[in-house]
């Protein structure tokens, strides 16, 4: 606990800001964890709570900022490129769509907390149009309540933190073997997904003079509004209201649908 308290403190707010930019741009680092650890670093007196609270909120924000603009402007391909690792990147957007169409824009304020959602809701609200001073008003909301929550729990339970980080200190090769194991598991899990969902990847298209009958427009919510393009003659299908709207499907004809 020693060397790793003493490694924090050296490197500081530096170490904290770096870690949450990197978390925000996407990669999978654990800034819950230097989190924590500044919490405890700020009881022990070896780094004051306005460096790691601002260092944490400076990284956040900018990555999030960064992502934001480049979903107002690259719309799907970001978000695309973000789910890539997803078994289905259609199903990791809608997902997150999804989460904005039940729950409002306050998404933002508790996406920090759920894994995937905290990467996919900037560039999300960017591809959506939201206005730019109440996408940083949520985000900064949700930013300081994920940073604090973290910081807090480090500064109040700073002893039992000190107790595991020390036998994982003493665990050793141990640790390092449990871990190795988790990221095969992982990798072999990742790898699972793909295959099981290898049929969802391949799907039919038709070019729109090939069209025999009737064509339903289905993108989600935030792509569709009254200045959107679309095929003529289509008719609105809302994919997040289906057990409302099912009745408007043809019961024995052939359908073609689009979306984004």
């Amino acid at each position: 606990m020693d060397n790793w308290i003493d490694s924090m403190a050296r490197h500081g707010g530096g170490l904290v800001f770096a870690v949450c930019l990197v978390e925000a741009l996407g990669l999978p680092v654990p800034a819950a964890i230097v989190l924590l650890t500044a919490g405890a670093l700020v009881a022990l007196g070896k780094l004051a709570l306005g460096t790691a609270i601002l260092a944490a909120v400076t990284a956040f924000l900018l990555g999030d900022i960064v992502y934001f603009l480049l979903g107002r402007y690259t719309g799907w391909w970001l978000l695309g490129i973000l789910c890539r690792i997803s078994a289905n990147p259609d199903s990791c957007i809608l997902t997150s769509a999804e989460a904005f169409y039940r729950r409002g824009r306050v998404v933002l304020v508790f996406a920090k907390f759920i894994p995937g959602l905290n990467t996919m809701a900037p560039p999300l609200a960017g591809s959506m149009r939201m206005p730019v001073a109440q996408f940083l008003a949520l985000d900064l909301a949700g930013i300081i309540l994920y940073a604090g929550a973290y910081i807090g729990v480090g500064y109040a339970f700073r002893d039992l933190l000190s107790a595991l980080l020390d036998t994982m200190g003493r665990a050793g090769r141990v640790m390092e073997a449990v871990v190795f194991t988790a990221f095969l598991a992982y990798v072999a899990y990742r790898l699972w997904l793909v295959w099981k969902s290898r049929v969802y990847r391949a799907v039919p298209r038709v070019d729109i003079t090939e069209v025999d009958g009737p064509v339903f427009d289905v993108r989600s919510h935030g792509y569709y509004d009254a200045n959107a393009q679309r095929i003529q003659g289509s008719t609105r299908l809302e994919p997040n209201r289906l057990p409302e709207t099912i009745a408007l499907l043809p019961e024995a004809e052939k359908i073609y649908l689009y979306c984004t």
